[in-house]
């Protein structure tokens, strides 16, 4: 059930209830359920339901769901003292002019006490749809950490078994072996690259966020080991023009790339080139991997990594990232990514 139909729900039972206990009320200390009773319950009936949902699109038009206490609680009491006075002034006229058809009289101690019932009633109502808003609220975000805490613990596992599976190894380990007696100091970097990677893939997958130097390094680990194993065959650009300290997810280029990389380049006798180009504006980091190679209608099915990052943009960012994968040309793939631009590592 969706929040409009709670609240319309929420609204009518609300003040059933209240004119429900009125009449009991009035029941208990004597009085007859004449016409005139039934108008003046219908009336606060009507006149409750109009004012609450003409104060609940006030809470709306000025975004007070998204204050703090201390910000609220003024508003709300200013508020509820003006549509206590407003509802006061309406349940009057209809009770006397209009039902009753005689002029009301003024009591002005009758009045206030009047209009202080309402306020307080209306207070009753502010806090009652601020406590459901923030409930719900708390739920919402709640879930959303579940998911994430869920979708983390994949993708540390699925990274092991699937980026950095033992066929990908394997083949590192024998380029490296290739390399010790024709190039000592070429196999201690592989080495050392390839540790680096295996060490950020236990650490950085635990992480919500990382700086975008340190994704950058982990990408060029990951190239300089690919360039071991396809030599010639690889050939690699970038352009980078983003400051070092914006915040990305971890592994999310390199995941990219990898699979630029593993369907593309690797995929043909020649290779290829792959260019990486990320540039910024004042809200959203834009990333372009630009791949040798041909998208073919069964690319969804070649893992996780693009179903991945699909889930966690859409967990971590909402509708506000774009992610794309198209062929440029008959020889060429581009991998798009817009994110927001963000300067910290929670959101």
């Amino acid at each position: 059930m969706n929040r409009k139909k709670v609240y319309w729900i929420s609204q009518l039972c609300g003040w059933s209830t209240y004119v429900l206990l009125a009449w009991l009320i009035n029941k208990l200390n004597g009085s007859e359920f004449t016409s005139e009773l039934f108008y003046n319950l219908f009336s606060i009936f009507i006149i409750g339901v109009a004012n609450t949902h003409l104060y609940r699109s006030i809470i709306l038009r000025f975004h007070w769901l998204r204050l703090n206490t201390a910000q609220l609680i003024p508003r709300v009491l200013l508020a509820s003292l003006v549509f206590g006075f407003l509802f006061h002034v309406q349940q009057t006229f209809v009770s006397e002019l209009l039902i009753a058809q005689q002029f009301f009289k003024i009591e002005l101690i009758d009045t206030f006490q009047k209009i202080i019932n309402w306020t307080g009633i209306f207070v009753l109502w502010s806090l009652l749809y601020f406590i459901v808003h923030f409930i719900d609220n708390y739920k919402k975000e709640e879930i959303k950490n579940l998911k994430w805490e869920a979708m983390k613990s994949e993708t540390e596992l699925n990274k092991l078994k699937s980026q950095l599976n033992p066929h990908f190894i394997f083949n590192t380990m024998n380029s490296i072996r290739a390399l010790i007696e024709e190039n000592p100091t070429g196999a201690k970097t592989a080495v050392t690259q390839l540790s680096n990677i295996l060490r950020s893939t236990l650490l950085m997958s635990r992480k919500k966020f990382i700086t975008f130097e340190e994704e950058m390094k982990l990408v060029e680990d990951y190239l300089n080991l690919e360039k071991i194993r396809l030599e010639e065959r690889l050939k690699i650009t970038t352009y980078i023009q983003v400051n070092p300290n914006i915040f990305v997810p971890p592994m999310m280029l390199q995941t990219l790339v990898e699979n630029g990389i593993k369907h593309g380049i690797a995929q043909s006798a020649t290779g290829g080139e792959i260019s990486i180009t990320a540039t910024s504006d004042a809200s959203f980091l834009t990333i372009e991997i630009s791949n040798t190679g041909q998208l073919q209608n069964t690319f969804s099915d070649t893992g996780f990594g693009i179903i991945n990052t699909q889930q966690r943009l859409k967990i971590l960012y909402t509708e506000k990232a774009e992610f794309k994968i198209y062929n440029a040309s008959n020889n060429n793939v581009i991998t798009y990514l817009k994110i927001p631009l963000y300067f910290t590592d929670t959101i």
